[in-house]
């Protein structure tokens, strides 16, 4: 077994790395949406029709999900602007001042404050002119200096890649690919009761069998599937941007030491039902710097392995 310690990482390279395989990853869910669509049409025998329905069912679900994505976010978490005036909220302001200018970022990120005894933070925002930064009171009070900086380093890593309408899009396309395996589901269970499209009763010679066995093995297991199958895309994704957002946040800060700290305060905390509540529910897992949860479905990378890129990191 080699035990020699593996070669440093330079923080742009895994930014460009890390980038690279988030975006293959999206590319198979939209693969995914167009499979889905082009079956629609197969089962009504109109491919045009069922590439169309994918098409609007897109057009419409994306663009909703990005335009209120800022709203349900803030609803969700209670967050407050944060207060000048309290030491502790003052000094964030000023580290989020600090990295803006770093990160040559056009406007200061708005920092919120979540109402929380959890150490957390995430960022938000379609981009620059509306990002914004959300900590939690139990983040301010953990952390010194140095570890406070690295976590919104991270957040703002987020914010330079545009992490939030990356992420939002995924949501979209997941949203339409469930839509579109309803669809699928519906005209399964239809065809079923019809003895299938006619393409299926011309090779089944008339008998319908076979056909009618198909349309309901793919009507009881479409929706399971795709719901498996997108959201280990999106945990893969949310991972992927976990790491280039560490990366960001070593180049940024010059220092790998802060965040690599702050992560280990971080983990070995499993949330209790009241601790996700508070964090603003499980759909905001994927948000947050750190988010406990089991290896196969954690919307985050384990900590240990995080440590350990950073701390081998320059």
């Amino acid at each position: 077994m080699n035990n020699l310690p593996s070669a440093p990482l330079i923080a742009a390279e895994e930014v460009r790395s890390n980038f690279i395989k988030s975006f293959i990853l999206v590319g198979i869910i939209i693969a995914l949406v167009i499979a889905a669509s082009y079956y629609i049409g197969y089962m009504l025998d109109d491919v045009k029709t069922g590439l169309l329905i994918g098409g609007v069912i897109s057009i419409i679900v994306i663009p909703l999900q990005i335009m209120t994505a800022k709203w349900m976010i803030l609803s969700m978490t209670s967050g407050r602007a944060a207060n000048v005036n309290d030491i502790r909220e003052r000094r964030a302001l000023h580290i989020v001042e600090g990295l803006a200018v770093s990160a040559g970022l056009k406007r200061t990120p708005d920092l919120y404050i979540i109402p929380t005894h959890i150490p957390n933070a995430f960022a938000s925002g379609m981009d620059e002119n509306s990002a914004f930064i959300g900590v939690t009171e139990g983040l301010l009070e953990m952390m010194d200096d140095q570890e406070l900086e690295g976590v919104i380093a991270h957040e703002v890593g987020h914010i330079i890649h545009r992490d939030i309408m990356l992420n939002q899009l995924v949501v979209g396309l997941i949203s339409v690919l469930l839509i579109l395996a309803l669809i699928i589901e519906r005209l399964g269970i239809i065809g079923a009761y019809t003895g299938g499209n006619r393409r299926s009763r011309d090779r089944d010679n008339g008998g319908g069998g076979a056909a009618v066995a198909v349309l309901l093995l793919v009507a009881l297991l479409v929706r399971p599937l795709v719901m498996l199958i997108g959201t280990l895309l999106q945990l893969g994704i949310s991972r992927k941007r976990e790491f280039a957002a560490d990366a960001v946040a070593v180049r940024l800060c010059s220092y790998n030491e802060g965040l690599a700290r702050a992560l280990e305060k971080l983990g070995g905390k499993e949330y209790s039902s009241d601790d996700i509540k508070e964090l603003g529910g499980e759909n905001m897992a994927c948000m947050y710097i750190n988010f406990p949860g089991g290896e196969l479905f954690s919307t985050h990378p384990p900590i240990a392995e995080r440590v350990r890129r950073l701390r081998n990191m320059y």
